[in-house]
């Protein structure tokens, strides 16, 4: 008898999981499609930072270079990029490790 109801919660307890697989798989698809989204905008954001024509300058010897400010604007859009990055990752292992 004990044998038959663990058997029976068992079937029960995977036919559960098999029901909400899908379902986790779908939200894993679903947070790698914004990660990969967050990922792209924040790459287009510091690219178009970066861009040559939109780089704060200060003279300096013989020409000029980036000022303070706007290598603190350039770390901080390197470091959203990196974040951004590591979210798609693991994303990515999720939905992978859910296939």
């Amino acid at each position: 008898m004990k044998t038959a109801l663990l058997a029976f919660l068992l079937a029960f307890a995977c036919a559960a999981g098999a029901q909400t697989r899908p379902a986790e798989l779908d939200k894993a698809v679903e947070e790698a499609r914004a990660a990969y989204l967050a990922l792209q905008q924040a790459k287009a954001r510091r690219d178009l930072v970066v861009a040559p024509e939109t780089v704060e300058r200060t003279a300096a010897a013989g020409g000029s270079r980036p000022n303070e400010n706007e290598l603190a604007r350039q770390a901080l859009l390197e470091g959203e990029v990196v974040l951004a990055q590591r979210r798609y990752d693991a994303a990515m292992k999720r939905w992978n490790d859910l296939k």
